[in-house]
């Protein structure tokens, strides 16, 4: 075999070098790096899903405030419903009421008349009175202001007037529908 000579021996040496460090760099230094690129976009990963659950656990605070307001809210409308639970009851305590009012203001109640109850939704009830009253209308106006700003929560439907006169002095029956809601347990 032939004698390599001095120039060849250092271009073999210049490429097992190189060819050394390309094969180092494909072998090693690639998957190191591409492995650090993987550790890497799992670790941004990891990143945003903490951040998220810190958003999360941040805003349930937030919530359970808001549920907190809401519960005390509902609380609050539950306390101006009728005391009773049954439609029976509540009629005997929708009539007191609207008697006591009534007696108040000086206005008489003719006549009053249960009606039937209807449900609303799976927790409550709406009772209903049919009342016919004999007044003025200052009385009735004050009567039906009493009504308004009363602790329970009262409906007036179907309001209708008839009037007439009486020596001089006009006298108005008014008929109306006054309505309360219980909660059904």
């Amino acid at each position: 075999m032939r004698r390599l000579s001095k120039r060849d021996k250092r271009a073999i040496l210049i490429l097992g070098i190189v060819s050394g460090a390309v094969a180092v760099l494909l072998g090693i230094a690639l998957p190191v790096y591409d492995a650090a690129d993987a550790v890497e976009a799992q670790l941004r990963q990891q990143e945003r899903l903490l951040q998220r659950h810190i958003r999360a656990s941040q805003r349930s605070q937030v919530y359970q405030m808001q549920l907190q307001e809401l519960d005390q809210f509902l609380n609050d409308y539950q306390e101006s419903l009728l005391d009773a639970q049954d439609s029976s009851i509540a009629t005997v305590q929708l009539e007191e009421i609207v008697r006591g009012v009534a007696a108040e203001h000086r206005v008489e109640v003719a006549r009053s008349n249960p009606l039937q109850e209807r449900k609303i939704g799976e927790n409550y009830s709406k009772i209903t009175l049919q009342v016919n009253l004999q007044t003025s209308i200052s009385q009735l106006t004050n009567f039906l202001y009493s009504l308004s700003t009363h602790s329970k929560f009262l409906l007036v439907e179907d309001f209708s007037i008839n009037s007439f006169r009486n020596r001089n002095q006009l006298r108005i029956q008014p008929r109306m529908k006054v309505s309360a809601l219980i909660r059904l347990f």
